[in-house]
């Protein structure tokens, strides 16, 4: 569902948008409490929005739109007025918004889950309220993490298959029972959740069933906002079923999925605290094109794999075509050319290097996501602009001091001819080169850099191939050389 209303910024319009929420909000099934909470929340927003979005006497256009889909609706409210410092804005929402009394107590009472700032370049900002709509989560149930002591099940054929509806529970379950509390997708712990990420297809699921239907694996393509690409994800195996080559199985299910979706590619982080999922997405074809530094926290479970971590964990990006790379042309500063060209070439896609040039955007957009359990934020810069390095800058410091991040992405369009100058200037403030992203944004491949809240040290990550190796120690010696100059 997605519904929209637009109005000028004139108070006695108010009405309209309280009529709008109320009718709109109804057809979801919602409780009246909820419905008036919300109704209530809206109005004081777009009050606040029509009094200050604007110059005294300028009309302006405010977009109220609701969507729902994937087991959670979003309340957007936009406006194209003076340009505000979202990052600012973002740390309010922490603090207590000012003059907005009612989004102070909208997570508390359990009105919203989730709220943020957007930036939208020269199209202005949002604010973005979000309620979920299911809330029953497998972490509240009598489920428990299975033993690494039990005995292994008896040898038996697997029904390696795409998930029904009626599964959603035991893939919750399933990702509980190998990770406790610690998987990074919040999401994941709520059956209805998977459940409608499933029936609206942004997650197309692969179970490794035994004999009895009881599932004893899983693994999935998401689809997020990327490209045309997915990330293979939530990759879990029960421990007494290991041994038996069920994630090779269901990935070369997935392999299938991607083909007759069309995909350009799909992508997997493998961790680095063990070499298995380094070796499995390497056996499907997959080349290494980065590395993620420090992206989930040190006390993350993996079922038995892993000992007891001493860092953060940090993972190795593998891509693999499924539809055949035509040749890039991509703006890197002169220091990257030679390992940008060799991930390239690792990845078997021809490249070239355009000359750098100025940005001729006064204004750029990004937009930020942040997950508070992996204390890990990414920066997503769509167009670059004059602006764009002073957000970073900005956005990086309330990231860390009020939100406690303590590894953040930002990734640049390698299309841009002003990327390599961005580049250089979020080096000289500690932000270091740690890979590419083929068709990570829908208009091409990305630049990834990272700044980390605590360096790393190469004796805790174990690597499977060698160019996994030249690639960490580049990304590596790029966080110390960006440390020492800043």
């Amino acid at each position: 569902m997605e519904m929209e209303l637009r109005l000028s910024n004139d108070s006695p319009l108010l009405p309209s948008v309280r009529a709008f929420v109320r009718s709109t909000l109804n057809e979801l099934g919602l409780t009246e409490s909820t419905v008036s909470g919300l109704e209530q929340l809206v109005d004081e927003v777009v009050a606040h929005t029509i009094e200050h979005a604007y110059p005294h006497g300028e009309e302006g256009a405010i977009i109220v739109k609701v969507t729902e889909s994937n087991g959670k609706f979003e309340i957007t409210i936009c406006d194209d007025g003076v340009p505000q410092d979202i990052q600012k804005l973002e740390a309010e929402l922490v603090q207590g918004p000012v003059g907005l009394p009612g989004l102070q107590n909208a997570i508390k009472t359990g009105t919203l889950d989730e709220m943020h700032w957007s930036a939208l370049g020269p199209s202005g900002k949002a604010l973005h309220l979000i309620k979920w709509l299911h809330e029953k989560s497998v972490k509240n149930a009598d489920t428990k993490q299975i033993s690494d002591n039990e005995p292994l099940a008896p040898q038996q054929e697997y029904d390696v298959r795409k998930s029904r509806p009626d599964e959603a529970l035991q893939i919750s379950q399933l990702i509980y029972r190998i990770y406790g509390n610690t998987y990074f997708n919040e999401d994941l712990y709520y059956p209805d959740r998977v459940a409608s990420q499933h029936a609206n297809g942004t997650v197309v699921s692969i179970v490794a069933a035994d004999s009895e239907d009881y599932l004893a694996g899983h693994c999935a393509l998401e689809f997020n906002d990327t490209g045309p690409v997915a990330e293979v994800g939530q990759a879990a195996v029960d421990p007494r079923h290991r041994g038996r080559g069920l994630l090779n199985q269901m990935k070369d299910a997935l392999d299938k999925e991607a083909k007759q979706i069309g995909l350009a590619g799909w992508y997997a982080d493998s961790v680095t605290v063990h070499i298995y999922t380094q070796k499995s997405n390497a056996h499907h074809g997959g080349n290494i094109c980065g590395v993620g530094l420090g992206v989930s926290p040190k006390n993350e479970s993996f079922g038995g794999i892993a000992e007891e971590l001493s860092q953060r964990v940090s993972c190795v990006i593998y891509f693999h075509w499924v539809a055949e790379p035509a040749e890039r042309l991509v703006f890197v500063s002169e220091r990257h050319h030679k390992i940008v060209s060799e991930i390239y070439e690792n990845l078997g896609c021809p490249v070239r290097f355009g000359n750098p040039q100025a940005s001729t955007q006064k204004y750029g957009t990004l937009s930020i996501k942040v997950n508070p359990r992996a204390h890990f934020a990414a920066i997503h810069i769509t167009t670059l602009g004059h602006d764009t390095v002073q957000n970073i800058r900005r956005a990086a410091r309330e990231l860390v001091e009020l939100s406690h991040i303590e590894a953040l992405l930002v990734e640049l369009p390698l299309a841009d001819p002003s990327t390599p100058e961005v580049c250089e200037a979020l080096e000289q403030h500690g932000f270091g080169f740690t890979g590419i992203g083929p068709h990570f944004t829908a208009s091409g491949d990305v630049l990834k850099l990272e700044y980390l809240v605590e360096p790393l040290e190469k004796s805790s990550i174990k690597l499977f191939e060698p160019f996994a190796e030249r690639l960490v120690d580049y990304a590596l010696s790029e966080q110390k050389r960006v440390r020492e100059s800043m």
